[in-house]
């Protein structure tokens, strides 16, 4: 059994982060690859994360597993004065891979959780010296920006396809948090009937802490709630501080865990 990298890249990843197993024969036994994600306003303690995937044959994981994890301690120490974890993710009712990743150190307490927030009272106050307004998407020149906004603020698991869908649900909501006349933050609610999910929200460094995370989501939900919505799903990384505060201010329910994510930190 040997590893190797593809010739060019994947999926837009570099080369170097791909890793293909390939038995005596020559035969492709499977693949992993690495993504580096620095996202300091989820996760202040430990900015730096990096996720990988494995897709193999029982008999390619240890050695897939073993240079991926490798190749997260380089990527590691080109800032090793940050915080750091190496993670992927699990189906919680997945037990046998879940063993493997803990007889391998990780620890498997992170998790993606599913929490119900109840429509609070009210219009949904905007703090002074600011205001709200509809994110265009009409056009795809339109769409393309709102999509690079997103990855500027590490938001990357929506396209343009995704997006689209979303506009077509019968409740769709964009709005864009302005002060000054600078735009700070924008946010995205879509879903059908009496039900709603956050698809995502980011407000920009510089104005975190200051509630207006939380002024923006209650006025999306009060505009919601005109349409007949009556609660808003949401989905957070367990690990995650700040989502944790802004989900608690509306007094979430848990409606039961989604995701597994073992985690190992560097």
């Amino acid at each position: 059994m040997q590893v190797t990298h593809p010739q060019g890249m994947y999926n837009g990843l570099p080369m170097e982060d791909v890793f293909i197993a390939l038995d005596d024969m020559g035969t492709e036994m499977g693949l992993g690859y690495i993504v580096y994600q620095y996202q300091p306003h989820l996760y202040p303690d430990c900015p730096i994360n990096l996720y990988f995937k494995l897709d193999c044959q029982p008999s390619a994981r240890y050695i897939l597993f073993g240079a991926l994890v490798a190749r997260a301690r380089q990527l590691r120490d080109a800032n090793p004065n940050v915080g750091a974890r190496v993670y992927t993710d699990v189906n919680p009712a997945d037990e046998r891979t879940k063993e493997f990743y803990l007889h391998s150190g990780f620890a498997c307490t992170d998790t993606e959780e599913v929490l119900e927030l109840p429509i609070p009272q009210g219009d949904g106050r905007i703090p002074m010296s600011c205001a709200v307004a509809p994110v265009p998407l009409n056009t795809p020149e339109e769409r393309y920006a709102f999509l690079s906004r997103l990855q500027q603020h590490d938001v990357r698991f929506m396209d343009e396809n995704y997006l689209l869908n979303l506009q077509r649900l019968p409740h769709f909501l964009a709005l864009g948090l302005y002060r000054n006349n600078d735009l700070i933050g924008e946010i995205v609610l879509a879903g059908e009937g009496s039900q709603c999910e956050l698809v995502v929200m980011y407000i920009v460094p510089g104005s975190r802490r200051q509630g207006m995370g939380k002024a923006l989501l209650h006025r999306c939900m009060a505009i919601m709630a005109a349409e007949g919505v009556e609660s808003v799903n949401c989905r957070i990384m367990t690990r995650s501080i700040p989502m944790h505060r802004l989900c608690a201010a509306f007094g979430a329910k848990s409606l039961g865990v989604t995701m597994v994510y073992p985690s190992l930190p560097l």
